[in-house]
């Protein structure tokens, strides 16, 4: 469950609503400046599922031991990683590739994005196990891929091990294995702005935002333009504007316990936020 405080409570927004609406980014991704995703499907289904192992555990918010809604940044290690090994079993039962990209993306969550998030902490002994399982399936997985000459290439298992040993691209890569990695970091980056604060855009630039899979990268800016509109600059879609929803909870404060968290949250009426993105000189 993604949280955010209000005024007057707390904003909620599931983590499977935050995927599809990455989903819809990556349905209209690509225009004269920006790549679309190759190969497309498997792509965009990693990111439209890849929280989709949170699905039943956030049909009900979770308050910590000071009675505070639980948001994921702040969840205990044992939980975050059943839910991510559940999500990307699913996933990769679907599409092997599909399930690569969201190996990459939950492993790199704990292991500074593979290099894009130098700044975050090392990886806690907490989910070093995770991790290096991840890693395992990833290999697997890239091999499998291999044998059927599927989306992958030699270049894409030289960058897969050098990501495990030193969170390094190798010099000269030229596969798409770790632009569309970037691609999903981007995808879930842009949604997350929409859904961690009650006055979006919480992230106001999304950074190596990669333009070809042989390109080079961009910075988005959002900016908030009034009434739901986004400007977006440099605009990555295929259409201009671009409108897509996310559905919202807003909980007032004063409930006691998970049992009246539960019937404030259910009780209270679901919106749909609707966003719309625009170029900047639009």
């Amino acid at each position: 469950m993604i949280v955010a405080e209000t005024a007057d409570g707390y904003q909620f927004v599931t983590q499977p609503a935050h995927a599809r609406l990455a989903g819809q980014f990556a349905d209209h991704w690509g225009n004269d400046a920006f790549e679309r995703p190759v190969p497309s499907a498997p792509v965009r289904l990693a990111a439209h599922a890849h929280d989709t192992g949170w699905e039943a555990y956030d049909r009900r918010p979770h308050l910590d031991d000071d009675g505070e809604p639980v948001d994921f940044r702040e969840m205990p290690a044992g939980t975050w990683t059943d839910l991510y090994d559940e999500g990307i079993d699913a996933v990769a039962g679907m599409d092997r590739y599909a399930g690569l990209l969201v190996s990459m993306h939950g492993a790199g969550l704990r292991n500074r994005r593979y290099g894009l998030s130098p700044s975050w902490p090392e990886t806690p002994p907490a989910f070093e196990g995770f991790v290096r399982r991840e890693e395992t399936r990833q290999t697997r997985l890239l091999a499998e891929l291999r044998e059927t000459r599927d989306s992958v290439s030699a270049a894409d298992a030289d960058l897969l091990a050098a990501l495990h040993e030193d969170c390094a691209v190798p010099e000269g890569y030229d596969g798409r294995l770790w632009p569309n990695y970037k691609l999903l970091q981007a995808w879930d980056t842009l949604s997350l702005a929409f859904c961690v604060a009650d006055s979006p855009p919480g992230y106001p630039r999304i950074e190596a935002v990669p333009t070809a899979a042989d390109g080079p990268d961009e910075t988005l800016t959002v900016a908030a333009a009034g009434d739901g509109q986004f400007r977006v600059d440099p605009y990555p879609f295929d259409t201009s504007p671009l409108s897509v929803s996310v559905p919202v909870r807003t909980v007032e404060t004063g409930f006691e316990g998970e049992a009246e968290l539960l019937r404030a949250y259910y009780g209270t009426p679901l919106e749909t936020r609707q966003v719309t993105l625009r170029r900047a000189e639009s």
